[in-house]
């Protein structure tokens, strides 16, 4: 054992020794060599060995279409010049790589000339099959001017596959440009190109993950042509896993290039290729790459990256002597472009290839970079994102905030105020640190500062400071709100922008463009919170601005309109909508714009919200084509937008409409984001939703748990706005056809979460009358009268009285509840206190239900078959006239479970077993065991076979039911009465007929 450890030490030290020694120059190493290694003559051979080896270009260095050809460097091809591929003749060996070698070939078909580069498995590659096959299948779907086009593919006569791509003749971007001197605005032509060809390769859904100069070449039209999809990944949810990579394995990458999420073995996204344009970028402006991380083990690599922060392109040529572009040129936007994209997390880069071109093209244009808005939330949202922090690193990621501050100064509109407001915003910060790094006696306590304490702190400060400074105050106040915002604290967002409010009403005038953001931004910061009552009048307020400047048909009055919209959509859906569609008015006379497309979707959530589905989805589609046109595809708004959409088809009842929507939002959520975020979870949940409504209740139930666990691990259990939503959906679909104990447990976490979020509203009223439900299903009868009591409270706390549609909730519980006990007059009195909302959205279904529970009490109680049969025969009318696709069998089973039962009571059992076995095989396929209302058919179609005289049939019927009883602790008295008098009658039936007594002989 102690041998293994001391040959794991000398291996630790011989990697850290290599990786030390490359960063070295050469005229340095010898005596560095002589220094770290000492006496030990040994070790400094095999770093020498080492560092000679990484100095040598290998076959796995070589770019693929190199001029010149491989031949040169003296690597035999595996195929000789003139042989025959299919309909390919072989010219030369171009390239080799660790998969494949690539020969430059032309097609030897009369009459037809083509030239081709031809990829060809490598013999010793073979376990590089799938990948190689996975390549083919990505070029085969890219079909793009600035992508090397798939024209043929095949087996060679050896076995080996090959693929034949257009033969690209040109140089890497890197030595084009340099070779010609290119100036600023050519090199960014060129690279604009390139983000062309990626950004088509992530609209379909393909991540290249292998960006470089090598791969984006120059041909002789200087147009680019981007090469090497060898380790591209497919994103497409419903594709083939061939080519997949293993949980097990990392694909290959090139390091230099390589985000921190590829060195750190973490699943990619696209935000993964805005990584490596960043650094295609920061070597076509300078010359240079941002870190070098070449030879470095990938463990070193990612710490280097974790550690140090990527230059600035300008200070990375500040010194440089014959520097690709200016220092002066690059300073300000392109540094700020460059550096979103090389930040650490994936989550502030680009959100899209589109992004990064766009401000590319701002910069050029003179126009505001978004990049640069950005930098300062970004360093100082780093810290937010830390529960706790050294010292140090407080300070500086502090004093970069002021930086970012007084860098926006140059707006004020007199010099005297913006040195105020420069001083005022140094004061505080310079405090602020103090306050945090004062504790000398504990320095530990001092480092253990929260993020959400050093907020509350500055917001605290900014109230007795900065007095002499408003502007200054009021850059401050906002900045902390937002960062309020970005950690949902409602009430501490709120309080800042009030003061925002009045700070600009100071600043600015009562009449000013300012006053109306300001406004609006504290309206929307009191949505869904107490101070909900407080919006209108800040809402008319800013209108009124708006109406007295004149203002009908501005961008700004347009967004305006959505937070009115906001305001109505609960309570008032036709004035919501009526909102909505003057946003689109307003906004339709501007160029697209993502403005424009938010509005179409609001207009859609709102014709969703006030019951026009069909016209919903004509607006969501709207929305997508704009956002797609303007903002690029995949973005992050279109994953809400595709979520929107399944939700609305689903209310349409177009169930296969609702899963190709909700797998677009998938698609893209894991594509712009990855599995860890809560896009991944929201889109997993719709789409689990939409299956398990079209009858795919396995396929649907494993994705509503893959989102249980996933907000669980991503926001936690009390997190008030998503946790909630997911629970809900798999508490209740799990209630309604899987495991009922799981699914109460589900619903009664949400309930404590509502409450300390919203307070007691009708809505956690609604959640309890559900789960007083499931109590009855498992027999906590005393449980369930305390749950409906404090739902009943709250109810009428809020005016929603016995009587009324919306207190059914309620009534149908207590109802269910007599009905389990066997008290069915009271269950009478229940049915007729309950009241249908003819014009509600689910009035069918709330009249079907009804219907379903007057057959079922005429069962327990009448003796003429009507009374029974004339409901059921109302309910199955109406579910076919409705068209409740979602529900109908699961409504149709009841129907015939009832009237089954109610056959089997009349002694009718031969009518009864066509309607029981029915009702049974539909559950079959709709119920996952171990659902309490899977074993109810089960018990009444195995007591069915035993008045027919099949015991055999009743026993293995019984036996499943019996399962799913000793499932749950304990079951009501609807599901375990009946069984357990199944069970006695076939323990009676099995007993042997007594033996007659032999007659004495006389």
């Amino acid at each position: 054992m102690r041998g293994t450890d001391v040959q794991r030490e000398r291996w630790e030290r011989l990697e850290r020794l290599f990786a030390q020694g490359l960063t070295l120059p050469e005229t340095q190493r010898a005596a560095w060599l002589a220094r770290a290694c000492g006496d030990d003559a040994e070790l400094r051979g095999e770093v020498e060995a080492l560092m000679r080896a990484d100095a040598t270009t290998g076959v796995l260095d070589m770019p693929v279409l190199a001029g010149g050809g491989a031949e040169a460097e003296g690597i035999a091809p595996s195929l000789a010049a003139g042989t025959r591929i299919g309909a390919w003749r072989i010219e030369k060996l171009v390239g080799r790589g660790g998969m494949g070698e690539v020969y430059a070939a032309t097609r030897a078909e009369a009459g037809f000339s083509q030239r081709g580069a031809l990829k060809l498995l490598r013999f010793e590659a073979i376990d590089e099959l799938a990948r190689f096959h996975a390549e083919r299948q990505i070029l085969a779907r890219l079909d793009h001017a600035g992508i090397a086009r798939l024209l043929d593919g095949g087996v060679a006569p050896d076995g080996r596959p090959y693929t034949v791509m257009e033969f690209v003749e040109g140089v890497s971007l890197i030595d084009w440009c340099n070779a010609r001197r290119a100036p600023l605005e050519q090199r960014l032509d060129l690279f604009a190109q390139v983000c062309d060809a990626v950004a088509y390769a992530h609209r379909n859904l393909v991540i290249h993950r292998d960006l470089k100069p090598g791969n984006t070449l120059v041909d002789a039209e200087g147009k680019v042509k981007l090469l090497d999809f060898g380790i591209a990944k497919l994103l497409d949810a419903g594709a083939s896993a061939a080519g997949a990579d293993s949980p097990a394995t990392i694909a290959p990458f090139t390091p230099d290039y390589a985000a921190p999420e590829q060195l750190a073995g973490e699943p990619v996204t696209t935000a993964t290729d805005v990584y490596a344009l960043g650094v295609l970028l920061f070597e076509l402006l300078t010359g240079e790459r941002p870190l070098r991380l070449r030879g470095l083990p990938s463990t070193q690599a990612l710490a280097l990256l974790n550690d140090r922060e990527a230059p600035l392109a300008s200070r990375a040529v500040r010194d440089k002597a014959g520097a690709p572009v200016p220092a002066g040129a690059l300073a300000g936007d392109l540094d700020a472009i460059v550096a979103k994209c090389l930040r650490r997390e994936s989550a502030h880069r680009y959100d899209t290839v589109n992004g990064l071109k766009l401000d590319l093209q701002r910069h050029r244009a003179r126009e505001p970079v978004l990049a640069r808005d950005g930098a300062h939330l970004y360093v100082f949202g780093r810290v937010l994102r830390r529960y706790r922090w050294a010292v140090a690193a407080a300070a500086a990621l502090i004093l970069a905030l002021a930086a970012g501050l007084a860098g926006t100064l140059w707006q004020a509109r007199r010099a005297e105020t913006q040195a105020r407001t420069a001083m005022a915003v140094q004061a505080f910060v310079t405090d602020l640190f103090r306050a945090n790094s004062g504790n000398q006696k504990d320095p530990v306590k001092a480092r253990a500062t929260t993020a959400r304490e050093l907020l509350d702190l500055g917001a605290n400060k900014i109230d007795a400071g900065m007095s002499d400074a408003p502007a200054a105050k009021l850059s401050v106040s906002n900045l902390l709100a937002d960062l309020y915002d970005q950690l949902a604290l409602r009430k501490e967002e709120i309080r800042l922008r009030r003061q925002a409010v009045e700070l600009t009403r100071s600043l600015y005038g009562a009449d000013s463009a300012e006053l109306v953001g300001a406004l609006s931004a504290l309206a929307g910061a009191m949505h869904g919170t107490d101070a909900a009552g407080e919006r209108e009048p800040l809402l008319r307020e800013a209108l009124a601005i708006l109406d007295r400047n004149g203002d009908r048909d501005s961008e700004l009055r347009g967004r305006l309109l959505q937070k009115f919209f906001e305001l109505y959509e609960i309570h008032d859906p036709a004035k919501a909508l009526d909102y909505a569609r003057q946003s689109v008015r307003v906004l339709a006379t501007h160029p697209a714009s993502a403005d424009l497309a938010e509005a179409w979707y609001v207009q859609g959530l709102a014709e969703t919200q006030d019951h026009k589905p069909a016209q919903a989805v004509a607006s969501l589609n709207r929305a997508i084509e704009i956002s797609g046109a303007v903002q690029g595809v995949p973005n992050p708004k279109l994953i809400v937008m595709y979520y929107q959409l399944a939700e609305t088809q689903s209310a349409l009842q177009d169930f296969d409409a609702a899963e190709r929507s909700a797998r677009q939002a998938l698609q893209m959520a894991l594509a712009i984001n990855g599995e860890d975020h809560i896009d991944a979870v929201r889109t997993r949940m719709m789409l689990g939703e939409a299956l398990l409504a079209s009858g795919r209740v396995r396929d649907g139930l494993d994705l509503l748990a893959l989102a249980k666990r996933g907000v669980l691990k991503l926001a936690g259990p009390d997190d008030p706005f998503h946790t909630p939503q997911v629970l809900t959906a798999s508490g209740l679909w799990q209630s309604d056809i899987g495991d009922v104990a799981e699914g109460l447990a589900d619903l009664q976490a949400v309930i404590p979460v509502r409450r300390r979020e919203y307070g007691d509203i009708p809505h956690v009223a609604d959640m309890m009358c559900r789960v007083a439900t499931d109590l009855t299903d498992l027999g906590h009868y005393d449980e369930v009268g305390r749950t409906l009591d404090e739902a009943a409270r709250i109810y009428e706390a809020k005016g929603v009285k016995p009587g009324t549609p919306r207190y059914n909730a309620v009534t149908k519980a207590r109802l269910w509840l007599a009905l389990a006990q066997g008290r069915i007059d009271e269950a009478h009195q229940r049915l007729g206190e309950m009241v249908v909302d003819p014009a509600a959205k689910d009035a069918p279904a709330q009249q079907i239900g009804k219907w379903l529970l007057e057959a079922e009490i005429a069962m327990e109680t009448a003796n003429v078959a009507s009374e029974v049969e004339t409901p059921l025969a109302n309910a199955r009318a109406e579910i076919e006239r409705s068209g409740l696709v979602a529900n109908r069998k699961l409504y149709l089973s009841s129907a015939d479970l009832i009237e089954g039962e109610s056959r089997l009571k009349r002694h009718d059992a031969a009518a009864a077993l066509p309607l029981l076995q029915r009702a049974l095989a539909v559950r079959e396929e709709l119920l996952v065991a171990p659902n309490p209302r899977l074993a109810e058919a089960q018990t009444l179609l195995a007591t069915c076979y035993l008045e027919l005289g099949k015991p055999r049939e009743a026993r293995e019927l019984a036996a499943s039911a019996a399962a799913i009883e000793a499932h749950y602790a304990q079951l009501g008295e609807r599901y375990r009465r009946p069984l357990a008098e199944l069970q006695a009658r076939l323990q009676t039936a099995a007993k042997p007929a007594p033996r007659l007594a032999a007659q004495k002989r006389g």
